[in-house]
């Protein structure tokens, strides 16, 4: 089965700074794939390129066979890719219901149609109670999910996770792992996330590919990777010393 994503030596730089370099990577239809790194490691840079938010400077894209290298946003969203934000990019004075609808008119333009979709993707996310509700006044967690439930009602074949999770206590945590399972399971979602705690990463991957200085260092199965050498050294370090 040829992979729905793949990125060949994709290199992305920002004058003297090297921030993806020669990165490779496949995501193969129905994985959940970790993508982790240290701050500054290059991991929202390549979810940019692979959304058409940047290009890469060197390198190819594709996404289901096409070539999205230098294509526009709204194009690879269209194909099926959607994505959430390191800091969430809700329309604040809108509601969650009017958020939602948002991403549904990516595939439709009949506005019930699109407010139908809209209310389904708020019961499935359980922000149902808080279809009415401002953005700006939501939790940072309810804020969270309504960002995800934008991104699905684009009805997304590959859904990229950048810190879903975030600044959330455990419990909220606890209920976004769930959320995520549930969109692949219940939906049949493909997946990537980029997190960095640990316990949330490795059991919710299948697969886990690590950055460190814009350079791809390892990629593997969870219980692998966190005995990699180079991983220890340049992610767990302290952490994996200390236990």
């Amino acid at each position: 089965m040829a992979p729905l994503l793949s990125v060949e030596a994709a290199t992305k730089r920002f004058g003297g700074l090297l921030a993806n370099k020669e990165i490779s990577l496949a995501i193969e239809p129905g994985e959940i794939v970790g993508l982790i790194g240290p701050n500054g490691a290059g991991k929202t840079t390549l979810f940019n390129c692979i959304t058409g938010y940047m290009h890469p400077d060197e390198g190819r894209i594709a996404f289901d066979g096409a070539d999205i290298t230098h294509t526009r946003p709204e194009r690879i969203c269209g194909l099926g890719v959607a994505r959430t934000w390191q800091v969430v990019r809700a329309f604040g004075r809108m509601t969650a219901l009017d958020n939602v609808i948002c991403g549904a008119l990516e595939r439709t333009n009949r506005v019930a149609e699109a407010r139908a979709r809209a209310a389904d993707l708020l019961d499935f996310t359980e922000l149902g109670a808080r279809t009415h509700v401002a953005a700006a006044n939501l939790t940072l967690a309810d804020k969270k999910r309504l960002e995800i439930a934008r991104a699905l009602a684009t009805r997304p074949r590959l859904l990229l996770l950048d810190e879903a999770m975030s600044g959330l206590t455990p419990r909220e945590t606890a209920a976004a792992v769930q959320l995520v399972r549930r969109i692949h399971e219940e939906l049949g979602v493909t997946i990537c996330v980029v997190e960095h705690v640990m316990e949330v990463v490795m059991p919710l991957s299948h697969r886990v590919v690590v950055l460190d200085g814009g350079v791809k260092i390892a990629d593997g199965r969870p219980h692998d990777i966190v005995r990699d050498e180079l991983v220890i050294s340049a992610y767990l370090g302290a952490r994996r010393a200390a236990r």
